[in-house]
């Protein structure tokens, strides 16, 4: 199975769940600035949520994404506001026809002094076990 991890982070809370994923299924985790040139079987793919939504960095990736290239997605994301965590990365992944898995990753992130060490090593092992069981899912 291909698998790419991509991610927009701003503070370094997305890189760090983007990092524990990519290393549960022996990708290298890469920025969003990184397009998908070859075809994936599945993508990893997050940010952190924003009182406004993803980033514009994040929605600018999507829209460039070819569902020739991407066959599934997972959504991964961190937030230090949002106590219940949108779907929008779900939803304009599904906008480009490419199908999405029922299972995605959602922890707290730091922000200032809101949620101070997360996500720790807890919510690491989780994004960790997210990714596997995403991978057993598709074989």
């Amino acid at each position: 199975m291909k698998i790419a991890v991509r991610y927009y982070s701003r503070g370094g809370n997305a890189k760090k769940v983007a990092t524990a994923i990519a290393k549960a299924v022996g990708v290298e985790a890469k920025d969003c600035s990184v397009a998908i040139d070859e075809p994936v079987d599945l993508l990893f793919l997050g940010g952190s949520v924003y009182w406004a939504g993803i980033d514009k960095h994040l929605k600018q990736f999507i829209a460039q994404l070819d569902p020739d290239k991407v066959q599934r997605v997972a959504s991964f994301g961190t937030s230090a506001l949002k106590k219940d965590l949108d779907k929008e990365v779900d939803r304009l992944v599904r906008a480009k026809n490419i199908p999405v898995s029922t299972q995605n990753f959602r922890c707290w992130g730091e922000f200032a002094t809101v949620h101070k060490g997360r996500p720790n090593a807890q919510d690491l092992q989780r994004a960790a076990d997210f990714a596997l069981a995403v991978v057993a899912e598709g074989k």
